[in-house]
This record gives C-alpha cells, sequence and structure tokens, in this order.
C-alpha cells in the first residue's frame, strides 16, 4: 500500500493526540474508593487548610492524605478510636488535638489530660472546646470548666454573625445550645422551631451565613443565632442527617449542599435570599457505598473539584476521567505505527528514482 508522505504524517499525528487526549477526556462524576491502607473502619475525616486529609481510624490510626498518597501518621493513640479531629489543622498533623473513645491526645500546653470519650473538638480565641457525652469542657488557662453537664454533646460549629462569634453545639435530645465566644461559660438554649427531644448530628452554613442544622428527623435553618429554627424540606425529613456540606454556587448556579445519611450520599441544590433558604427539588441520592448497610456516611470533605466521604471506607465523588480513556489512548498508539510503517521512504540524495518501463 502507497500513500504520500503528508497521509502518514497525518495518521501519526491523530495518533499522537489520541494518545494525549485518552486521559484528559471527561468522564463525568463518579464514586471511587480512596481509602488508606488502615486496619478497622474510617470513624472521622478532617481537612486542613493546605487541602491535605487527615483521616481517623476504629482501631486508633491516624492517616495523612497529601499530594495523592496516604502516609500513616507516627502518633500513639493507644489503640483507640478516632472520635474528634480539629476542623481547621495546621503544622505537623501529629501535635495537634486529637480525641479518641479514651481521652484527648496532645491537649493545650499545661492544661490536665481528658479520660473520656470525646464527641468533638473545637479550638477558639479563647481556647479549646471539648465535646463530650457529659457535656461541655472549656479550656480556662491551665485548667478545664465543665458546663452544660449531663447533656449529650455531639457537635460542635463556629459561626460568625453580624460581626458576633458565636459557637454551637449539636445535642443528643435537646437541641442546640449556642454561646459566645467571649463568653464560653455561659450557655443558652438554642431550640425555638426545633421539635422536642431532637437530636442534633451536623451543621453547616449557607454562602448568605444562615445555619443548617442536620438532625435525627430532617433539616433545619436558622437566619441568626437565637432565631427560630424552620425546616427545610429535601424529601428526607424521616432520615437521619449525619455529615453536611455545603459547596457555594458557580455563577448563577445553586448552591449544592451534600448530605450523608445511614442509607448513602444524597445532593439538592439550595437557593437563597433574604426570605430564607430553599430547596429546588428533592434531595437526590448520588450512590450508596458497599458498606453502606453497616456504616452511615459520616464525614464529607472538599477534595479537588468534588468531595472525600467515610462510610466504613473513603470514597471519592467528583468529576472523573473517561472510564475507557486508555482504549483511546491504544487506538493512538496504533495509528502512530501504522503511519511510521506507511511512510514513504526517502531516496538518497541524488539518486533518481526509477521509472517503470
Amino acid at each position: 500500500m502507497k500513500i504520500t508522505r503528508t497521509a502518514a504524517l497525518g495518521i501519526a499525528t491523530l495518533g499522537l493526540a489520541l494518545v494525549i487526549a485518552g486521559p484528559l477526556l471527561p468522564g463525568g462524576e463518579r464514586l471511587v474508593r480512596n481509602d488508606p491502607p488502615r486496619t478497622g473502619h474510617v470513624t472521622d475525616l478532617a481537612r486542613a487548610s493546605d487541602g491535605s486529609i487527615l483521616a481517623g481510624t476504629q482501631d486508633g490510626e491516624l492517616w495523612h492524605l497529601s499530594n495523592g498518597v496516604w502516609r500513616r501518621v507516627p502518633v500513639d493513640l493507644g489503640g483507640q478510636p478516632v472520635t474528634a479531629l480539629a476542623a481547621d489543622l495546621t503544622g505537623d498533623p501529629a501535635r495537634g488535638p486529637i480525641g479518641t473513645a479514651g481521652g484527648l491526645v496532645n491537649p493545650p500546653p499545661g492544661v490536665p489530660p481528658l479520660n473520656e470519650r470525646i464527641t468533638d473538638e473545637q479550638p477558639t480565641r479563647n481556647g479549646l472546646v471539648v465535646a463530650t457525652g457529659e457535656g461541655l469542657l472549656i479550656q480556662r488557662g491551665d485548667r478545664w470548666e465543665r458546663v452544660l453537664e449531663d447533656v449529650f454533646m455531639y457537635r460542635l460549629e463556629p459561626q460568625t454573625h453580624d460581626g458576633g462569634e458565636y459557637l454551637h453545639a449539636g445535642s443528643v435530645g435537646q437541641g442546640v445550645f449556642t454561646a459566645v465566644v467571649d463568653d464560653l461559660v455561659h450557655w443558652r438554649p438554642n431550640r425555638n422551631g426545633l421539635p422536642e427531644g431532637r437530636n442534633v448530628f451536623s451543621f453547616v452554613q449557607s454562602t448568605g451565613g444562615y445555619l443548617i442544622a442536620g438532625s435525627d428527623q430532617g433539616l433545619y435553618w436558622q437566619p441568626a443565632p437565637f432565631t427560630p429554627w424552620q425546616p427545610l424540606r429535601v424529601g428526607l425529613e424521616r432520615s437521619r442527617m449525619l455529615s453536611l456540606l455545603l459547596q457555594p454556587a458557580e455563577r448563577d448556579a445553586a448552591q449544592r449542599l451534600w448530605i450523608g445519611t445511614d442509607t448513602g450520599l444524597h445532593r439538592v441544590a439550595l437557593t437563597e435570599d433574604e426570605q430564607g433558604l430553599a430547596a429546588t427539588a428533592y434531595a437526590e441520592l448520588i450512590e450508596a457505598p458497599p458498606e453502606h448497610v453497616r456504616y452511615g456516611i459520616s464525614w464529607i470533605v472538599p477534595f479537588g473539584d468534588g468531595i472525600l466521604f467515610s462510610a466504613g471506607a473513603v470514597y471519592q465523588y467528583g468529576p472523573t476521567g473517561l472510564a475507557a480513556w486508555y482504549l483511546i489512548s491504544l487506538a493512538g498508539v496504533v495509528l502512530i505505527l501504522l503511519g511510521g510503517w506507511l511512510m514513504p521512504a526517502r531516496n538518497p540524495a541524488g539518486e533518481q528514482p526509477t521509472v517503470p518501463r
């Protein structure tokens, strides 16, 4: 088969383009596993200010994800399950305060250790606040002060509103309590509008500053601290809202709220104005991980253009390359080889081509 040099070069060039384009072609959003080589299921995820991720496990291991690689953090947690990691991790991940089922590892310098199960922790400019099943522990210089004794505290959430700094505490059975950061000893019930006995497992804040609480029966939102809570209808009013993450709107798109429940990962679009928050439609089930029957989705954190979430293992959801991209690149390799095989040989300098008689 004889073709011109230009045609052969064209075939080879097309092949090179396919080789390069294969891994770059978009394949939509999908769920993939991005799990540390851990023992015990993952019990906590947290995102650092530099975008790296910490994962704690049931067996007391701490793992750090940076530049696409999971590495074990050399810290001795006594084999206790990891139950709380600071929301904004900076510096050496082995040195920050780590909540476990047996107490607080790496407490602030000079403060006595804690030997009870930690459910959450939140650094503030007035010291560390620790949530437990027996209330809150407030760092007061070199000592701890317990407040709201006998209240099972589950989740902490800081908020800045109209120049004031607040800290919210979600509880099991008693709704929400809130304090001003300047006075963390005095907490007030903040459950006007919440049904009696509501469990609050998660918080997130909208772009405009509205606070959203995830409960054992749906979502509620609050325009300002201590104002009445209002239901946010997303079609999951009988579900436990174990984890929440809100991605701000891009251009004219709506905000995207991610919801982790006992049965899987959900997503809903939210609109926001002076009248408040509203869902544009009911939440859609994205995909249930294989372990969803045994483990709910307890944590969701931003990761690249998508998210990471924990449900026993760690999963990644977001834009990915085309699943069969390697076939396209393989076809490109074949075209490069074909173009080279079909390429006419050059005539030696000064030699006249043979003319058939």
